[in-house]
């Protein structure tokens, strides 16, 4: 099956359009893609594990001509343990990542609101 004269209706708000994330850290064929298309890269580990992942993508960027602080960095983070998680935040922010994509704890609403109150002014 083929489109043909197809629209997106309505319109993204973004421009020139919805920025492009792409996750993974396949330093063979994602990190290309991530150094030459994206405008985010979600990787996945801890900021000392992805480092070296991080250097790569920095250097395919310049190779691509693109400026390497232009692609935001992400990882995730848990909520489970918030000491952990205080621990860490000030590593993920000093690793130049800029985002961080959370999972529902367990625990629940309290929890994410016990971040937001104790862990998130480590990360800004």
């Amino acid at each position: 099956m083929s489109l043909h004269d197809a629209q997106l209706l309505p319109k993204p708000v973004q421009s020139p359009h919805p920025p492009i994330w792409i996750g993974g850290m396949g330093p063979k064929r994602t990190l290309p893609l991530v150094a030459r298309y994206a405008d985010a890269w979600h990787g996945f580990g801890t900021p000392n594990s992805m480092a070296e992942s991080s250097a790569r993508l920095d250097d395919l960027a310049t190779a691509a001509g693109r400026d390497p602080a232009s692609i935001l960095r992400a990882g995730s983070l848990s909520l489970d343990d918030l000491d952990t998680t205080c621990q860490h935040a000030a590593k993920w922010r000093d690793a130049g990542y800029g985002y961080l994509v959370c999972s529902w704890p367990g625990a629940g609403r309290s929890q994410v609101e016990a971040f937001a109150r104790d862990v998130m002014p480590e990360l800004a």
